[in-house]
């Protein structure tokens, strides 16, 4: 890529451009002739993150340090469908990231919400994201909590406290980059199932997600409903969605349709 990359960009018009790199590429720097993950193609540095509007609703993002991009446009569409279904719940965001869930659940009317992620500097972006929308009386009014700590751990602890919410979202990152993690990737999801139905409220709403390219979609769905069985508590579902159309699945690359996501109830 990186030799190609003065006539790839030479017909762009953006004022800024961004160089980011996969950790695979950073480790073959014989390949990149001197660019670097963040490198600034063009235009002027960045002093701040970049702000964005997503469904009416205020974002930032650091391009140069984020994890991606910064930010996932992927679930653009799960996240509006959270935000019509929060209202008057309380709802518990796991591996949240910046808060991209928790912001559309608040703005749907969530009384509450609880972003959990190991990632301190993430939840305090996921702060700043709330900051960002005080505009909004549903945001201003909605109880936002962090908990910067393994989602397993938290999730236990929970339990014991005798907490429950009545949606819980999953969107854990990628479990399976390589084929052969495929077996551990399914039992983690089968793991994280039970774990979060734990502490979902009774007919309450759960949403989990998968970006492993690897786990088919098959493989996903059966692994989620096995989980709760298991639970005895089986889940009715609401639907069952992928990306955003802005990330087009083409038949000579199927590894572009990785995203799984499923919103269900519990049927007890």
């Amino acid at each position: 890529m990186a030799p190609h990359l003065p006539l790839l960009t030479a017909a762009l018009p953006h004022p800024r451009l961004v160089v980011r790199l996969s950790r695979t590429l950073q480790s073959q720097p014989n390949l990149l002739g001197g660019l670097r993950d963040g490198h600034l193609w063009r235009g002027k540095p960045l002093a701040e993150p970049v702000p964005f509007t997503e469904n009416g609703l205020h974002f930032a993002a650091d391009v140069l340090h984020g994890h991606k991009t910064g930010f996932f446009f992927d679930h653009r569409d799960n996240r509006q469908t959270v935000r019509q279904l929060a209202r008057g719940k309380r709802v518990l965001d796991l591996f949240a990231y910046a808060g991209g869930f928790s912001l559309y659940a608040a703005a749907g009317g969530a009384t509450a919400v609880t972003s959990v992620d190991i990632s301190a500097p993430a939840l305090a972006e996921a702060q700043a994201n709330f900051g960002r929308n005080a505009h909004l009386p549903e945001v201003v009014a909605c109880q936002h909590t962090t908990v910067a700590a393994d989602v397993f751990a938290t999730l236990t602890q929970l339990q014991k406290e005798g907490r429950e919410y009545d949606m819980v979202v999953v969107d854990p990152p990628s479990f399976a980059k390589s084929q052969e993690e495929v077996g551990r990737a399914t039992a983690a999801y089968h793991k994280l199932t039970r774990a979060a139905l734990t502490v979902l409220a009774p007919q309450g709403i759960l949403m989990m997600a998968s970006c492993s390219s690897r786990i088919s979609a098959e493989q996903f769905y059966a692994t989620v409903h096995e989980a709760a069985e298991a639970s005895e508590r089986p889940l009715w579902e609401h639907k069952r969605t992928s990306h955003a159309l802005d990330h087009p699945i083409r038949e000579s690359f199927p590894e572009g349709s990785y995203l799984k996501c499923l919103f269900a109830t519990t049927i007890d």
